[in-house]
């Protein structure tokens, strides 16, 4: 096989390589439209990055229903805003060009996909996939997304201003926060609270077998909102800390008594094995033990993207 350039049935030739695909497929590509997943079939635990953004899923370039249908067969999908690439890495081979995932570029749009064979190219571009795997998109925000979602009503889209063309842009990440936790029972009078915030968080995901939900509260005032991540840090017996994988954030809700406050926060997290505090932290660098040991807001972004980027390679 040799580096080829395709200007006709591009996507005969992707479509067919992921269906011929065995191994897990790395892509990252800007939208991802209705009938998407017919025509990119990724084989599970393959991992598709694409711009889900409310501008996108409302303009119609994304399709969350497809998402879904992806998901369903295990594949793992992330968000990256602003995401213009398309790239799509098998296991010899990338396709490099210019075809967003729709019925308009297979049917309509003139498109160009350069296939490269060279092994250095293929880990190149696995490894520029796996650096947008960050915002990780549940099925309860792929849900949210489906409700704002409209089909697309004029081909193509309004051009972008071009002053920022020579500036290096880097994927939008959601708010991180960490939660330092110990395992303490909730305020005597607030089991109302609690139980009422359950109810409307629960409504707010789409239960899935490989991801958990669950409620932790805070004493006191408290910045943890919807649409943001947490990262739970969990004292155990003797001192022991455990770290669980990003999670999102579905609702909050404060219960007061007087001067008392605590703030119940409900999330949904991929069920992967928790880690030790000590063990991330040699893998993420020198300072992250400090970093992972703060309570609220992550301010670092370049730490944040390491912590996503940690349970992107699970």
């Amino acid at each position: 096989m040799t580096d080829h350039l395709f200007t006709d049935d591009v996507w005969k030739s992707i479509t067919s390589a992921a269906k011929k695909s065995r191994n897990p497929v790395y892509a990252a590509v800007a939208y991802f439209g209705q009938g998407a997943s017919k025509l990119l079939p990724l084989p599970a635990n393959s991992r598709l990055v694409v711009d889900a953004s409310e501008g996108a899923v409302k303009s119609g370039q994304t399709c969350p229903a497809d998402l879904r249908q992806l998901q369903k067969r295990g594949v793992v999908i992330y968000s990256a805003p602003r995401l213009h690439a398309k790239v799509y890495v098998f296991d010899r081979f990338v396709f490099i060009g210019s075809a967003n995932v729709s019925a308009r570029s297979a049917g309509t749009l003139i498109e160009a996909m350069l296939r490269i064979t060279g092994r250095r190219v293929i880990s190149a571009a696995r490894r520029f996939v796996r650096s947008l795997c960050r915002d990780e998109l549940s099925p309860g925000t792929i849900e949210r997304l489906q409700r704002i979602y409209r089909p697309p009503r004029v081909p193509g889209g309004g051009a972008r201003s071009n002053r920022q063309i020579n500036r290096k842009v880097s994927p939008t990440l959601p708010q991180l926060f960490l939660a330092q936790l110990k395992y303490i029972d909730p305020p005597a009078g607030s089991e109302v609270v609690e139980k009422e915030g359950l109810r409307i968080a629960r409504s707010r995901r789409k239960h899935g077998r490989t991801y958990v939900f669950d409620v932790f509260f805070l004493t006191g005032h408290s910045s943890f909102h919807a649409g943001g991540k947490v990262v739970l840090v969990t004292e155990e017996s003797r001192g022991r800390r455990l770290i669980t994988p990003p999670a999102d954030i579905l609702y909050a809700r404060t219960w007061r008594r007087k001067n008392r406050r605590a703030t119940f926060v409900y999330y949904e997290h991929p069920d992967l094995r928790r880690i030790k505090l000590d063990k991330l932290a040699r893998c993420l660098g020198y300072g992250a033990r400090k970093k992972l040991s703060r309570h609220g807001l992550l301010r670092d972004p370049a730490f944040a993207e390491k912590l996503l980027g940690y349970w992107s390679r699970r």
